[in-house]
């Protein structure tokens, strides 16, 4: 991946941040719960970025390098427990996996984007980018239901896992609902 298309990521991430700060979000675990749409983009940086690329997206988008700090140290703290309840759970197969990272790269874009209808709704905004922003919703929202139609099929899917997704999307759901309606007002 180029510099620019790693900027374009960050700055999205930075933008997020930036809403959440406005909103007196501070503390870690809010963070990354409100931020976790965001985890494939940055795992792309992480892993793709030289050290240089990273240093420079850091400096000039420093709430992204922020979100990336908390990240990592969530990371190391998760990998260093002695036991996790998910330990032995199977990985999703490489379709459901695409799926599930294009789903919350989607659902983070729709927060995203309905903060700042929120933020700038005493300036003009156009139909078309608020009916682009629900167009979008709308395919997000049947997404999301054949993948989890999809993981229940999966024969080497276990309950633990299902039951994981239908937890953590619905919280995302949750919200999102909740900025479409206060958008719609």
């Amino acid at each position: 991946m180029s510099i620019e298309a790693y900027r374009k990521m960050a700055a999205k991430m930075d933008q997020h941040m930036q809403q959440l700060a406005n909103q007196n979000i501070q503390e870690d675990y809010l963070i990354i719960d409100r931020m976790m749409g965001y985890t494939p983009d940055l795992h792309k940086i992480w892993v793709g970025a030289t050290d240089t690329q990273l240093m420079a997206l850091a400096n000039e988008f420093p709430r992204f390098y922020r979100y990336a700090l908390i990240m990592e140290d969530a990371f190391a703290k998760e990998r260093n427990k002695t036991s996790r309840p998910y330990d032995g759970t199977p990985e999703f197969s490489e379709p459901l996996k695409e799926t599930m990272a294009a789903i919350l790269t989607t659902a983070a874009t729709l927060e995203r984007g309905y903060q700042t209808l929120l933020e700038e709704k005493q300036l003009s905004i156009s139909p078309h980018q608020a009916n682009e922003l629900d167009t979008l919703h709308r395919k997000w929202l049947l997404d999301l239901e054949c993948f989890k139609k999809a993981i229940k099929s999966d024969s080497s899917t276990t309950k633990m896992q299902h039951d994981y997704v239908e937890i953590g999307m619905d919280r995302i759901t949750s919200r999102i609902t909740s900025l479409v309606k206060c958008s719609a007002q």
